[in-house]
């Protein structure tokens, strides 16, 4: 299959730059990587250019932009995927950072009726600004990155370790997902699956949960999330957060997922093809 890494970002070209160099340390290279960029400025898209003339390029690199209108990052990733030239989606966030093994390990999750996704490290502020200033990106369980969990602000360290074995995956539950289903910054689809559940959902006004009304319409298709936890591992570069469970954006978004679950719903009236009216019945999904 054609590969297409999807990376969206706003406005941090460092970290942008570390995710890309990521990508090329791969087993298994993308075919092409497109980076989906909801408004940033010209620095954002200096990065891109540079990158992709230098040796350490080792795929098609695109830079796909919308101007800056506020959150928006639905409607960008529907922009990108239709500019994709790939059979299979693979999304990874632009401030993250993906292990050697992460396209490859999507690629040997993927079957029909399936989205695949993982969980994330999340590194500590000071980790963060160290790996940003070393310009090398933090692709593999390390000292420091045990250190600083331990003593520090580093998160959820233990999502770092791969783990191939059927039996301990079983043992550990990597094999479960929890209710957070798809994660945006960690999964990966069918390009037709993508465009049978119509992409994601432009009606979404922030950056919360619109992520995991993917695997929600996908199980209301009669579809399966899969767990690639443990194997497609990434590092989250820190930032300040964006949102609340308290605004107004969250709540609206709230409601759109009680909606999805409540009606079954398999397709959004705004996304990938506008205006498309959701079927009435659904399959029922699965999760593993």
């Amino acid at each position: 299959m054609k590969v297409s890494v999807i990376v969206p970002t706003y406005n941090r070209p460092a970290a942008l730059r570390l995710c890309l160099l990521s990508l090329s340390g791969q087993t298994r290279l993308p075919d092409e990587v497109l980076v989906a960029d909801d408004g940033s400025g010209p620095e954002t898209a200096a990065t891109v250019a540079e990158f992709a003339r230098s040796a350490e390029c080792r795929f098609e690199l695109r830079h796909v932009w919308q101007e800056d209108d506020g959150f928006r990052k639905p409607r960008i990733l529907n922009e990108t995927v239709r500019q994709s030239g790939g059979d299979f989606l693979v999304f990874i966030d632009g401030d993250c950072m993906a292990h050697r093994e992460f396209v490859r390990s999507h690629l040997l999750s993927a079957g029909p009726g399936v989205i695949a996704s993982g969980k994330r490290v999340d590194l500590g502020r000071r980790l963060s600004e160290r790996v940003l200033q070393s310009g090398r990106p933090l692709t593999a369980i390390s000292v420091r990155l045990v250190l600083d969990s331990l003593f520090s602000d580093t998160r959820k360290a233990e999502e770092a370790l791969r783990i191939t074995n059927r039996s301990l995956r079983r043992l550990l539950h990597r094999d479960a997902i929890s209710d957070d289903g798809v994660w945006g910054c960690n999964f990966s689809v069918h390009r037709d699956l993508f465009y049978a559940i119509n992409g994601c959902d432009e009606d979404f006004l922030d950056g919360s949960i619109e992520d995991n009304d993917l695997g929600i319409r996908v199980l209301n298709s009669g579809g399966r999330i899969r767990s690639v936890r443990a194997l497609a591992v990434v590092f989250h570069l820190w930032h300040r957060s964006t949102w609340s469970f308290a605004n107004e954006e969250f709540v609206s978004n709230r409601e759109i997922l009680r909606r999805r679950i409540a009606l079954k719903e398999v397709r959004c009236i705004n996304g990938i093809v506008r205006g498309t009216e959701a079927p009435g019945e659904a399959l029922r999904g699965t999760r593993e």
